[in-house]
């Protein structure tokens, strides 16, 4: 269950990963009295190209960039196709550049959408498709780009699950038209908040720089169109590139996490992981932005939750249909079969890099337990 005011959990949801080198980076921001617009932003739009091998910009937050995305790409109106299931961040993000969420549903196997799902929600109203990278599982974003060029619509990617996974040699994030990156503190990198927009263009890169700096196109009062203050800070920007240099590090201990509940979960009836597809080619990963499992009955969800908190452990519910939500719940949609039947049967288990094996095997022994006192 959600925490109580004051109440602490021993084995909670998410918990960032802070060394001693972060904390050294911030301090070395304070020192320089430089808290904005500074060198550091620069390193981190430097380190972040490097590791998708596309242009980027930083900015405040995830949801800021896919405002961002869909500003540059031109979109201010009609209709966007976005599936239901996911953060809510996304929908706010679309409705914030004047458009309209039509909700499609996800594929059973990844729980993404791909193109049959944008096919049967698809109107002459649509501008543009934001798949979602959901718990780190990427979309078919290759699949989804060749299906909207039939369209002529751009593919604006909410990546801000999924930094780190790679899919056919190819970093999430790096196909799209533009995608968006989040830095919450249960990410996989945290600055507190940031985020960050990859884009294949150049010019759209240009654009979406311009726009988060107030319309800035140069040096002092040099500005041109409409623009947002939706930048990083130093301290932030700082904090970022101390955690990207540890990316490797991370992915390989939150997949040392995500090995270990797989085999605990194997023995344990009436629960099964999320899906997620094989990745098969050497190179390829997920970067595992959280443990979610499958319940085998919706009705037996808080009660498990209940029992967990009662032990000590957080989890959470990740994630309920964006339509549940006002203004979401009159928005147009598709079929979502797939979204309602999982949705309610979703539980997020406490994941993190380091999260330790007595402690997972603690997790999946009480899961067990609540289990059992449901059937």
């Amino acid at each position: 269950m959600p925490a109580e005011p004051g109440q602490h959990y021993r084995i909670p949801l998410s918990r960032p990963r802070i060394t001693d080198r972060d904390r050294q980076s911030v301090l070395s921001v304070l020192e320089s009295h430089r808290l904005a617009g500074g060198p550091w932003t620069t390193r981190f739009e430097t380190i972040s190209q490097e590791t998708l091998g596309v242009p980027t910009v930083a900015c405040s937050s995830g949801t800021a960039g896919l405002i961002l995305a869909l500003k540059a790409l031109g979109v201010t109106g009609g209709e966007v196709i976005t599936p239901a299931l996911g953060f809510i961040a996304s929908a706010h993000a679309i409705r914030a550049v004047g458009a309209t969420p039509r909700f499609c549903d996800v594929s059973p196997e990844t729980l993404c959408c791909g193109p049959e799902e944008v096919e049967r929600v698809w109107t002459d109203q649509a501008q543009a498709i934001m798949p979602v990278d959901l718990l780190g599982v990427p979309a078919p974003v290759g699949a989804l780009m060749e299906w909207a060029k039939t369209k002529g619509v751009p593919v604006i990617e909410d990546a801000c699950e999924a930094l780190g996974t790679r899919v056919g040699g190819k970093p999430c994030g790096s196909l799209a038209d533009a995608a968006s990156f989040g830095f919450y503190p249960n990410k996989i990198l945290t600055m507190g908040e940031g985020g960050l927009v990859a884009c294949r263009d150049e010019e759209v890169a240009s654009r979406i720089s311009q726009l988060a700096n107030q319309g800035r196109t140069g040096p002092g009062f040099a500005f041109s169109g409409e623009g947002f203050n939706y930048r990083l800070t130093e301290l932030q920007a700082a904090l970022g590139v101390s955690q990207w240099e540890g990316l490797e590090s991370r992915i390989d201990d939150r997949q040392r996490v995500a090995d270990d509940y797989l085999k605990l979960l194997e023995t344990v009836s009436g629960v099964v992981p999320a899906p997620a597809p094989a990745l098969d080619q050497s190179g390829d990963c997920r970067s595992w932005f959280t443990f979610v499992v499958i319940l085998e009955n919706a009705g037996w969800r808080s009660s498990v939750r209940e029992y967990l908190a009662t032990e000590g452990i957080e989890t959470g519910l990740y994630f309920p249909s964006i339509t549940e939500f006002k203004p979401y719940d009159q928005s147009p949609r598709g079929d979502l079969a797939v979204t309602e039947n999982v949705s309610p049967r979703m539980l997020a288990l406490p994941f993190h890099a380091d999260l330790e094996l007595s402690e997972v095997e603690e997790v999946v022994r009480s899961l067990q337990e609540a289990l059992i006192r449901c059937t």
